[in-house]
């Protein structure tokens, strides 16, 4: 039972590492091709990274309900003792919660 904690926990950190990872290129690699685009175009570069000002938003509401959904989650699991259950419960809750954030995040004229 201890050697499958083990493998589930390093499996997971492995599914999250790869998941950082991923958004990091991707998000590295669009911002290349925006880059050369602008480029190709004859915008100056330099002006752009004089006007850019940095906000950050961080979405409250988007995380207290994927928070309160993978609760909810744990609560529904809590009733079960097979763990396959409970992370289910957790996952499937997490997921659903992603969902109604999305949607309820959303600003009115953008659906």
């Amino acid at each position: 039972m201890e050697a499958f904690r083990i493998t589930f926990i390093s499996v997971l950190l492995i599914i999250f590492m790869t998941g950082v990872f991923l958004s990091w290129f991707f998000m590295h690699k669009a911002k290349s091709k925006e880059r050369l685009l602008m480029i190709e175009k004859g915008v100056d570069l330099s002006q752009l990274h004089q006007e850019r000002k940095f906000i950050f938003n961080f979405p409250w509401l988007k995380v207290g309900i994927v928070i309160a959904c993978m609760g909810l989650g744990m609560v529904v699991g809590g009733f079960s003792h097979n763990p396959f259950i409970i992370f289910g419960a957790i996952f499937l809750f997490g997921g659903l919660g992603m969902i109604v954030a999305n949607y309820l995040d959303k600003p009115k004229g953008r659906e």
